[in-house]
């Protein structure tokens, strides 16, 4: 079997006070690949290429508060994967080429994942969480707010969402077919869609199919906050 290509390119770094970025690092990643990152107490956003760049190229760039600079984030390849994993300190944006799935687990600090082309899946111990892809996305918080905006009208199984603590906003486009299990143990629950729910104590559980349900699935539950599905209705 064919395995996408992957160059990685030397590190860059430079000693500039925040927020120009300390370190970036380049390299090529082709579409099916997955780019791990790792971060421990900064902010991450991750975007699709900029402008004039060329689509599998993904770049990383860390930047730090002005008192201090933290090692640079390492990179470890293995196969079509690569692992980004940044210390403390350290914030990132991330340009993930298109066809390229993320997968990012962060300790402390909010995390932005806007309009990349591959599947995102995000776990978070503590912070806030926004996703808005074309495709599909998955994510599991522990204190912090989750919202996803996404634009896949067909995904494999079952995705979930789930917050120990804090609200969740979904959004998903208007005509998707599937079936929805919403709960949370201490809040309330607002959906778009035609689906109605229960109440046992301060347990609210919305069960039910959308557009005739389906085998795809949506799962969301928070111990204590609010759960919205919302529709999303197709742009003209």
């Amino acid at each position: 079997m064919k395995r996408p290509c992957l160059l990685l390119l030397p590190a860059l770094l430079a000693a500039c006070n925040a927020p120009a970025p300390y370190a970036t690092t380049e390299g090529i990643l082709r579409p099916g690949a997955t780019l791990n990152v790792e971060i421990a107490g900064g902010r991450l956003d991750a975007y699709h290429p900029a402008s004039g760049q060329r689509p599998d190229l993904f770049t990383v760039s860390a930047t730090a508060p002005s008192n201090g600079t933290p090692p640079a984030p390492r990179l470890r390849a293995r196969g079509n994967e690569v692992t980004v994993t940044a210390g403390a300190l350290a914030s990132l944006l991330v340009r993930v080429p298109a066809g390229v799935n993320l997968v990012v687990n962060s300790r402390n600090g909010d995390v932005n994942v806007t309009d990349i082309g591959g599947n995102a899946r995000i776990n978070a111990a503590r912070g806030n969480v926004t996703v808005m892809v074309p495709q599909y996305a998955q994510a599991t918080v522990g204190e912090g707010t989750l919202a996803v905006t996404m634009g896949a009208m067909r995904w494999p199984g079952t995705l979930r969402f789930s917050v120990s603590r804090g609200d969740i906003t979904l959004r998903v486009p208007a005509p998707a077919a599937f079936s929805a299990h919403l709960q949370t143990d201490d809040g309330t629950l607002f959906t778009e869609f035609a689906l109605r729910g229960s109440a046992h104590g301060n347990v609210e559980t919305i069960d039910g199919g959308v557009n005739g349900g389906g085998a795809q699935r949506i799962w969301a539950h928070t111990r204590v906050g609010a759960i919205r599905l919302l529709r999303m209705q197709p742009q003209p």
